[in-house]
């Protein structure tokens, strides 16, 4: 059964944070703003028909222009930012297996220091439990 965990792809949310930058920089942002130059102007069509039904139509036309326009930008602007936090997470994950990597390394450090050092205790006290005699008789340990 393997260790229980989160186990994070850091670099899949790394790659997932550039392509939406890219996505972003490079397509979206550009077309809202050719968009909102293209539209700048209004809804011209019809500007000399006196007719009711075109005039309702030219407002419907203006308000559904304006809240996609509204959207695409609130769209880019979302995509930049859930870009920035895949970035952070990747970077603060990354961070944190390279402090739990150096906490791993330390404790072990500390338990092989740990062992050595009961070991030489044990050592030590065998030896002061059985002292070595020299020039006398053998002892059976």
């Amino acid at each position: 059964m393997g260790e229980p965990g989160i186990n994070v792809e850091t670099g899949g949310l790394s790659k997932f944070a550039t392509d939406v930058h890219v996505d972003t920089d490079s397509v979206l942002a550009p077309a809202t703003e050719r968009a909102r130059i293209q539209l700048g102007d209004g809804v011209t069509f019809g500007a000399r028909n006196a007719s009711g039904a075109v005039h309702a139509a030219k407002v419907r036309y203006a308000q559904s222009l304006s809240a996609s326009t509204a959207n695409l930008k609130r769209y880019v602007e979302a995509a930049k930012l859930l870009a920035a936090a895949a970035e952070k997470v990747a970077a603060d994950f990354d961070a944190s297996d390279t402090r739990a990597a150096k906490s791993t390394e330390q404790a072990e450090q500390a338990l092989w220091a740990a062992a050595q050092e009961a070991r030489a205790a044990r050592l030590a006290a065998e030896r002061a439990q059985n002292p070595p005699h020299h020039g006398g008789r053998a002892v059976a340990v």
